[in-house]
């Protein structure tokens, strides 16, 4: 047997069977299609499902063509709906219990389809009640008490109930008639249009939109939607409204609503090309606005649709007003540092030559004198050279090369030529670069500073087959122990706290060195357990 179900209404549903006088049932004849009267026609009719197809009469053939234009569904549909669906005929017996509806309750086709008594409602809520469907049989809205009626279409019902009652869960239920072509009601559907899953699945959809929502109101950048037609249907600045913007009235604006002209014809531009061209822009942006000439990072995207057609333009702008200044500020300070940096250098150099000069030419007490006096001037060149040198090393990373350590050493003692520095090497290369020169100067100035012109500095350097250890060991005022770990950070406070000032930058910038040189470096006793009879700076490189 063919059958064919064909709306009557929006959401009522006709059944029809070819003629055939084998059916066994009431039938009528209806304009050369079978109509199917009563509760045993329609069982027999929705039972048969798998054999249901759209019939086809040549002598009607345009005529059923155009009821099947009207609304077409065949019965078998119901098993492949994803919604939970039930049928009930008129007496209130199960005729259809679809799989999705098995699946829902748990309980298969086989055990309900046939039983009345409230049977289904048993099933859903726990106890045998009436359900929407039973409201649309009998015309009332109570649905057994287990609904709340959210709207009426005609003779349709829509509602929400909890199924099954003890779960709490809320679901929205839709139940309508059923007519035959007669027009005559042969029993009603109910349908869970929505269940606690397929609602978690709706809700978790607007999460990331949420989510969006919140971090933009939060962010100090501007965040914004531009449709096709450069308006605004979404806009976020939290900092704006520290300028009189207030968000909610830009949306459904155009940006000259909110900036120069100027300005605004490249942003609405901007949308314009990312939503035709696809791909993005980004520009920085410097306008007056507001009484101040402002600066903004826009960088504008397409938006996409489900089918990957660029419908709409996101972007953000990020103001780097004070940014700009500030590296301009920089950049100043940084040519103004360079410059007295230079000069101080420079009138420092002659100033140690002609102390040098001077010193050559003075005896006893006055060629010290003027021998402390260029040791200190170089102190302060050393201070320049470091500042510089910190500079660079925070920059870039140097190259390691082979550097005669012994020749390093040597130049350096004559550097500090009246200082008591003895030292027994022959020749020794290790893995480092020209600034190994910076890392002796820096412990020689060290010893000298803390130690006085009489210090004595001891440099002593013992190879192994891969290393060599360099110590540099002075009679000076020495390290604590408590003061030893931390002898060069950067600005130590503990070290400043000697008489003679602070060991802070020059021993950092040692380590600092020495790290790039891949060796480590840490400070002891001169006399070992005897911090009062002077320092030792030991470093280890890696040997060539």
């Amino acid at each position: 047997m063919n059958t064919l179900l064909t709306g009557c209404s929006r959401h009522s549903f006709c059944a029809f069977a070819p003629n055939d006088n084998n059916l066994g049932h009431r039938i009528g004849r209806h304009e050369g299609l079978t109509r199917i009267s009563g509760r045993e026609g329609l069982l027999a009719a929705l039972r048969d499902g798998n054999r249901f197809q759209v019939m086809r009469v040549k002598t009607e053939q345009k005529r059923v063509r155009d009821a099947m234009n009207r609304s077409q569904i065949p019965v078998s549909i119901f098993d492949n709906l994803l919604q939970p669906a039930l049928v009930l005929d008129c007496d209130g017996r199960v005729i259809v219990w679809n799989d999705s509806m098995a699946r829902y309750t748990g309980i298969p086709a086989e055990e309900i389809v046939g039983k009345g008594g409230y049977a289904h409602g048993e099933a859903l809520f726990g106890e045998a009640c009436p359900t929407l469907a039973n409201s649309v049989l009998a015309r009332d809205e109570t649905g057994g008490g287990h609904y709340r009626l959210l709207r009426r279409e005609g003779e349709e019902l829509l509602a929400e109930s909890h199924i099954p009652a003890q779960s709490g869960r809320t679901v929205v239920c839709m139940a309508a008639p059923l007519y035959d072509t007669g027009g005559r009601q042969i029993g009603a559907i109910e349908t869970i249009c929505e269940t606690p899953e397929d609602r978690e699945d709706r809700e978790s959809r607007w999460v990331p939109e949420e989510q969006v929502r919140i971090l933009a109101s939060t962010l100090p950048e501007m965040i914004f939607t531009l449709d096709r037609d450069g308006t605004f249907t979404q806009f976020f600045w939290t900092t704006g409204r520290t300028l009189g913007i207030n968000p909610d009235e830009v949306v459904g604006r155009t940006p000259h609503a909110l900036l120069p002209p100027e300005e605004a014809d490249f942003l609405a531009g901007a949308a314009r090309r990312v939503v035709e061209m696809g791909g993005a822009v980004s520009e920085t942006r410097t306008f007056a606005w507001r009484g101040e000439e402002r600066s903004f990072q826009i960088t504008v995207h397409p938006l996409h649709n489900a089918s990957g057609q660029p419908v709409a333009a996101t972007g953000v702008g990020r103001e780097i007003t004070w940014e700009i200044a500030c590296n301009e500020a920089s950049r100043l300070s940084s040519l103004y540092l360079d410059l007295l940096g230079t000069d101080i250098y420079n009138t420092s150099m002659v100033a140690a030559t002609i102390i040098e000069m001077l010193r050559d030419r003075l005896t006893g007490e006055e060629a010290e004198l003027a021998q402390r006096v260029k040791i200190t001037i170089e102190q302060g060149i050393n201070v320049i050279k470091n500042v510089e040198l910190l500079t660079t090393l925070n920059k870039h990373r140097i190259r390691l090369e082979p550097v005669d350590l012994s020749a390093v050493i040597r130049d350096q003692m004559q550097r500090y030529a009246g200082i008591d520095i003895r030292y027994e090497g022959g020749t020794c290369m290790v893995w480092a670069s020209p600034l190994l020169e910076h890392t002796i100067s820096n412990l020689i100035s060290n010893s000298i500073k803390f130690g006085g012109m009489k210090v004595r500095i001891e440099i002593s350097v013992m190879e192994t087959a891969d290393t060599v250890m360099l110590s540099i060991a002075d009679t000076g005022i020495g390290i604590p122990d408590h003061l030893k770990p931390n002898i060069f950070d950067r600005f130590s406070r503990e070290g400043s706290k000697t008489s003679s000032g602070g060991r802070g930058l020059g021993l950092h910038i040692v380590k600092t060195l020495v790290n790039q040189f891949g060796g480590r470096v840490w400070a002891a006793d001169r006399v070992p357990g005897r911090p009062e009879e002077g320092a030792a700076i030991k470093m280890i490189l890696q040997k060539c």
